[in-house]
């Protein structure tokens, strides 16, 4: 809008007419102080009396200022002030500086600030056309794993189990950073009987949220696997307590009623996302095992019924105890009957020697390990690894490689790690040492893992404390975006590094 000047301010009083009516050389007189823009801009005018020439600058770049021609009566010279749209979402001020002669007088400029920018939501990961990654196409490009540990799979109801075992919210700058590290693959140890009804349906909200959290990984470039953990151990354990007729059919029943709905869900997503029917299923004999494999016929019946990219999807089954000896001994991968060629791997963990991986104290049958590995050996510790070093880490491995990789079965060691201790305060101990062991225990297990055509993916629940001698199996610290435990990372590093893919 244009300010109009009131003739009358400058208009000269009543007198005589051989008054002079030119102002004196060094006033100058504006029509206004100050200036009021809407956010789109536009011009105003301030009209500057004086007898001498005008001139006027701006403070701003998005401010522009011209003067036009003096009127030869009044004197009057027009001051043009353009503003650009405000783009920006804060209010912005400029002074407009006009001068005759001697004497300057400045103008307030304001203008109201710029819409807020239109967020777009995130869109959903497009399913592509179909699958066509085998079991070991994928396998290839999932290690090293990382584990979203003791937060999707506590056996709270509601959304507010993710924080009732570990205090941080999963959020996409997290998964980003997971995939800054050099992770492939995430796992996404998830509860879902303990969020569903009587009759099995699964609250939505939760469901909801898992595949926020699947579609953050996806989003990173990552390849995701979505099983169903513990769980209360409805299955896990109860449906091997009771090996009867009746509570192995039921539990078959309802583990088919709650894979129909994830699987559903996740229907149309690509060949980026994996699904695993159980964890550790309970088992340590045959006739258990012949139960989990019911279980898991259930399980890939389930998924694929449901059609669309399921048809195609790599699945993942689980060993007995996913116990490497159990699974070599009691399991027989072929007994399952799959529809879709080449899709499943075959699921085991790792935490061996447990004194070294689990232990939290000293046992009557046995100490924890603080040192483990050539070279890592303390004299005169207690603390040394007696058995479950580099040799007997490689063999059993090599027994998954013959048994299932040799196969066509693809290995998925879906957990391992060890707990890494503060033995500084330790008489006779030396932390220097066994951070050199962690390191190595990781750095062999995927060295030895990624060379025989498996995939480790490590142990994280987010806990930042070693917790003393007791020790924790943390790597990544989610609240500040940082490694926890570095000797670990450095040993996945180094260990991916040094291996080779064996197809």
């Amino acid at each position: 809008m244009v300010v109009l000047v009131a003739t009358t301010a400058f208009a000269a009083c009543g007198g005589d007419d051989n008054d002079d009516k030119t102002p004196a050389v060094s006033e100058l007189s504006l029509s206004t102080t100050s200036i009021v823009f809407t956010k789109d801009g536009g011009t105003q005018t301030v009209s500057a009396q004086s007898a001498q020439q005008v001139t006027a600058r701006s403070s701003a770049d998005w401010l522009t200022v011209s003067v036009g021609t003096m009127s030869s009566a009044l004197k009057v010279t027009p001051v043009t002030v353009v503003a650009a749209p405000n783009t920006t979402t804060a209010e912005r001020t400029a002074t407009v500086t006009i001068a005759a002669g001697t004497t300057t007088k400045t103008v307030a400029v304001s203008q109201a600030k710029g819409d807020e920018p239109v967020v777009e939501p995130t869109p959903e990961p497009q399913p592509t056309a179909e699958i066509t990654a085998t079991a070991r196409d994928l396998a290839r490009l999932m290690y090293p794993g990382w584990n979203l540990g003791n937060t999707m799979e506590p056996p709270v109801n509601g959304l507010n189990a993710e924080t009732s075992w570990q205090p941080t919210k999963t959020t996409q700058q997290i998964i980003d950073y997971v995939a800054q590290q050099g992770f492939k693959s995430v796992r996404i140890p998830c509860s879902w009987n303990i969020h569903a009804d009587a009759d099995g349906h699964i609250d939505a909200q939760w469901t909801a949220r898992v595949k926020e959290v699947v579609d953050y990984c996806i989003k990173a470039g990552l390849y995701v696997v979505l099983n169903d953990h513990w769980d209360n151990g409805w299955i896990e354990t109860n449906g091997f307590s009771d090996l009867s007729e009746a509570n192995v059919a039921a539990k078959a029943d309802r583990l088919k009623t709650l894979w129909t709905q994830i699987a559903t869900a996740f229907r149309d997503y690509g060949d980026h996302l994996l699904l695993a029917g159980l964890n550790e299923p309970n088992c340590d004999s045959q006739q258990k095992t012949d139960a989990l494999l019911r279980y898991e016929q259930a399980f890939i019946d389930a998924v694929r019924a449901t059609g669309g990219n399921n048809a195609q999807r790599t699945l993942i089954v689980q060993g007995p105890s996913t116990d490497i000896e159990k699974t070599d001994q009691y399991y027989d991968v072929t007994r399952l009957n799959d529809t879709a060629a080449d899709r499943l791997m075959v699921e085991v963990h790792f935490y061996t020697p447990w004194n070294l991986c689990g232990m939290e104290k000293d046992e009557s049958w046995g100490k924890m390990f603080y040192y483990w590995g050539q070279g890592n050996h303390l004299t005169g510790s207690s603390h040394n690894a007696t058995w479950g070093e580099e040799s007997d880490l490689k063999k059993l491995f090599q027994r998954m490689k013959q048994k299932f990789v040799d196969r066509g079965y693809p290995v998925y060691i879906g957990e391992y790690g060890c707990q890494w201790r503060d033995v500084s305060k330790q008489s006779g101990e030396s932390q220097a040492q066994h951070d050199q062991s962690v390191k190595l225990f990781h750095k062999t297990v995927n060295e030895q893992a990624v060379t025989m055509g498996m995939v480790p993916v490590v142990w994280d629940i987010n806990a930042a404390s070693q917790g003393g001698t007791r020790g924790i199996m943390t790597v990544l610290n989610r609240a500040t975006l940082t490694v926890f435990c570095q000797p670990a990372m450095d040993g996945i590093t180094e260990g991916v590094a040094a291996a080779t893919w064996p197809y």
